[in-house]
């Protein structure tokens, strides 16, 4: 399989997604099905914090206050705390899945 290594906090749509579920170790519980639904799922389960970061259209997640995320959207930020915690700020993501 082709990968490319990128920056955690570049990911994006299917790349993010994806890189999520290998941080988590398999797949979303049935009753969660909208990026929303995702996130407070993760919120919930692995203690994120958050902040505005004080402006419009920027979000902070972290799970160490020492390696904040930072998304357009509070999922967006979320799903980058967790694989940044679990992975690292460099993943390898099959191709396939960037260009999706």
């Amino acid at each position: 399989m082709l990968t490319e290594t990128v920056q955690t906090d570049e990911l994006e749509g299917k790349a993010l997604e994806w890189a999520v579920l290998k941080a988590i170790g398999g797949a979303w519980p049935a009753n969660v099905a909208s990026n929303w639904d995702r996130a407070g799922y993760l919120i919930t389960n692995l203690n994120i914090f958050l902040s505005s970061g004080g402006h419009k259209q920027m979000f902070i997640a972290y799970l160490d206050e020492r390696a904040p995320s930072v998304g357009k959207t509070l999922p967006e930020a979320v799903y980058r705390a967790v694989v940044y915690s679990c992975i690292g700020s460099w993943i390898s993501v099959p191709v396939s899945v960037l260009k999706a």
